[in-house]
C-alpha cells in the first residue's frame, strides 16, 4: 500500500495546513506533503471517478449542495463525510465505516474508531451527527441499488 491511496483502514484525513495534512491509518498515522483536495481527487480518480464526479453524484443522490459526504470507492463502500464547508482551510475528513462511537468533546466531537484510535475533530456534536446522518443516508441508497 502506497501513503498516497484510501483503504477500508483509513479513519481520516486530519487536516494541517494547505501543503500537508495527516492521513490515519489504522493505528497509525502518515503525513501527506499533499493538499487535502488534490488527495481526494487522485484517490476518487484511481477508484473511477474524479472528486467533482463524486460530489455531483452526492448532490444527485442527496438532494443537497453543501458539506457532503463522498463514496471514495464503492465495491468497498468507503465513504467519507467533512467536517466543515471543502473550502474551509480546516476541514477533515472521516471514514464513516469505521467509527465505532461518538461522544461530546467540550465544543468539539471525540470519535471513537474500530480500532480503538481516539481522535477529536473540531466539529459540534449537532453538527457531527447531520454529517453522520448524510453520509449513511449515502451509504443506504449506494447499498439498496447494488445488484445481486
Amino acid at each position: 500500500m502506497k501513503n498516497n491511496e484510501i483503504t477500508t483502514n483509513t479513519c481520516a484525513l486530519k487536516g494541517r495546513n494547505n501543503k500537508e495534512f495527516i492521513r490515519v491509518e489504522g493505528t497509525k498515522s502518515y503525513k501527506i506533503k499533499m493538499n487535502l483536495n488534490h488527495f481526494l481527487n487522485y484517490n476518487c480518480t484511481y477508484f473511477g471517478s474524479s472528486y467533482e464526479g463524486r460530489i455531483k453524484s452526492s448532490q444527485l443522490l442527496l438532494g443537497m449542495k453543501y458539506k457532503l459526504p463522498i463514496v471514495i470507492e464503492e465495491k468497498h463502500e468507503i465513504i467519507f463525510f467533512p467536517t466543515k464547508s471543502t473550502n474551509h482551510k480546516d476541514c477533515e475528513w472521516i471514514a464513516l465505516n469505521n467509527i465505532y462511537s461518538y461522544e461530546k468533546n467540550g465544543f468539539s466531537t471525540l470519535v471513537t474508531f474500530k480500532n480503538g484510535v481516539k481522535i477529536p475533530f473540531n466539529i459540534s456534536i449537532e453538527s457531527f451527527e447531520n454529517q453522520l446522518l448524510r453520509a449513511s443516508k449515502l451509504h443506504l441508497i449506494i447499498k439498496n441499488r447494488k445488484v445481486d
